[in-house]
């Protein structure tokens, strides 16, 4: 058990090393420099989120007397409680899918595979965790406790007050602390009793989830009353929680509901040591090396490294084999970028659409000529970015993307012919969400639109592999689009846009559209070519 302990204490000063290397702390520096430096800031800090804590304690307060102006320690209630809540159904839903008990690929050959005692490695690892977790709710609840704060006391609060004001936040602090701790500890036993030596409960997710989603339902709804008597049996739970975080924001004395809390944490800790025993450390290792070593690869800046990692945990071993069609030539290519769009899906991904969209939404709206042209310039990077991102992802691959048997012509159609799609309706989709809310019929800008996509493009596809060379390509180092690629695509653009005003009314619309289809042609034949020279000087 020392040599566990051993091996968890150094991960621990590890961490604690890594966020004081924010503020270029030297733990291991026993100067009296080096402790006055300590001393000044922790000085600091307190001062500064004390400031901190206050300047959003003025926003919190405008919330809660908009949820209830004559008493806003019982608003604040609901809201501690759907926080709590939210975050423990997410939580218990990770718990399901992967084990809370985050090991390293060391603790995995070192700890996971010998006869340890489970329990004890269990209650080890709790620490650093649930410290990690419950720094957010306390400042939330100190947050809340101050905003009650601001509309209860009476006058101004000056540093004579300071001492009232602070225990406003104390209060829901020290109130919270057990309950959370409760909750996390809970959400560990369900992990814990999933993953036991010879049995998996798949289905577990399924009974705990849907009945934490009631639970926190009928908080949200009922609160401290009785509810239908159809809910009967939530009424304790939810006067068990409510009751305590009630008393936090309001006044009274504070034992019996810290002493709720410490009892309810106290009984998920025994449930923990119960079901650890016959814990499985190896099958939660292996659920949680790559996790693990994601979160470091983020943590020291390894984006690669970190992207990798995500790539392979979505293509694991653990997931069904893919249903692949009988898609000969080109509509392989297409079958493969929309598989890999499914299986890379996540929400940052949107970010670029969405950026999108508002930009063509907002044009409409714009008053002026000069918002309207750096609207459109905005637009034209983003579209630029977005179209050579599956075609990047095939170039880094580049000895397996040379033998296949396709011309240059239909592979970067079916690299760009997606994305090129897919920005016309989004964009189309803004300018006539726009057109709508600005009450003009439409916006003559989104004829000009399908040309313009294909033109940046495009470019952008030639940037990229004019750019690119075959030796850096087999190491699948693959070039971005550049400051002249962009600066191309916005050229583009702006010859469109000057021969529609030249030329106003009809006949100039006619003429910018197929100035921009002619040239979105001249930039798709100018990657091809591109593509085809790769290699060859």
């Amino acid at each position: 058990m020392r040599a566990v302990d051993w091996v968890r204490s150094r991960q621990e000063e590890r961490e604690l090393d890594y966020w004081l290397s924010f503020v270029a702390y030297e733990k291991q520096d026993r100067s009296f420099i080096n402790r006055l430096y300590l001393i000044y800031l922790v000085l600091f800090f307190s001062v500064w989120i004390f400031a901190m804590l206050t300047f959003f304690a003025s926003g919190g307060a405008a919330v809660l007397r908009l949820l209830s102006a004559t008493d806003p320690s019982r608003a604040a209630v609901p809201i501690e409680v759907a926080l709590l809540g939210a975050w423990n159904v997410y939580a218990l839903w990770q718990a399901c899918r992967c084990s809370p008990v985050v090991f390293t690929e060391a603790d995995q050959t070192l700890i996971c595979q010998t006869s340890v005692n489970r329990r004890f490695v269990t209650i080890r690892w709790l620490l650093m965790p649930w410290s990690k977790s419950a720094i957010v709710f306390w400042i939330a609840a100190i947050i809340i406790g101050f905003s009650v704060a601001e509309i209860s006391i009476p006058g101004v609060i000056g540093a004579d007050r300071i001492l009232e004001y602070a225990r406003y936040g104390f209060r829901p602090f020290s109130v919270i602390l057990p309950i959370q701790l409760g909750l996390f500890i809970f959400q560990w036993v369900i992990g814990i009793y999933r993953l036991q030596r010879d049995i998996s409960r798949r289905w577990l997710g399924w009974i705990v989830i849907p009945a934490s989603v009631l639970c926190l339902s009928y908080l949200l709804m009922f609160g401290n009353t009785s509810g239908p008597a159809l809910l009967f049996p939530w009424t304790t739970i939810a006067q068990a929680i409510t009751h305590p975080l009630g008393s936090g924001f309001g006044e009274g004395s504070l034992f019996l509901p810290i002493l709720d809390g410490v009892l309810f944490a106290l009984l998920m800790f025994a449930i923990m040591t119960r079901v650890s025993g016959p814990f499985s450390l190896t099958r939660a290792a292996q659920e949680t090396v790559r996790l693990e070593a994601l979160s470091m690869a983020q943590r020291y800046g390894f984006d690669k490294y970190a992207e990798d990692i995500r790539t392979q945990r979505r293509l694991g071993v653990e997931r069904a084999p893919s249903r692949l069609p009988a898609i000969h030539g080109t509509g392989s290519l297409v079958w493969k970028g929309l598989l890999q769009s499914q299986r890379s899906f996540h929400l940052s991904s949107l970010l670029t659409w969405f950026s999108m969209f508002i930009l063509m939404l907002g044009l409409p709206l714009l008053p002026d000529m000069g918002s309207r042209i750096l609207a459109i310039a905005f637009w034209v990077i983003q579209l630029g970015q977005a179209s050579v991102v599956r075609l990047r992802s095939d170039l880094s691959l580049w000895p397996l993307l040379r033998q296949l048997p396709i011309s240059s012509r239909r592979f970067l159609l079916a690299d760009l012919g997606p994305a090129y799609f897919l920005s016309i309706l989004v964009s189309l989709c803004g300018l006539t969400v726009g057109s709508l809310l600005s009450t003009k019929p439409s916006d003559p800008f989104a004829f000009l639109v399908p040309g313009i996509v294909a033109a940046v493009a495009g470019i952008a596809a030639f940037d990229v592999m004019q750019r690119s060379n075959s030796n850096l390509l087999l190491a699948g180092s693959v070039p971005a689009v550049s400051g002249r690629g962009i600066a191309l695509g916005l050229l583009i653009t702006a010859i469109v846009l000057v021969a529609s005003f030249l030329l106003p009314g009809f006949l100039g619309i006619i003429i910018a559209i197929v100035l921009s289809l002619v040239l979105g042609w001249m930039a798709f034949a100018l990657a091809a070519r591109s593509y085809r020279n790769i290699g060859s000087s």
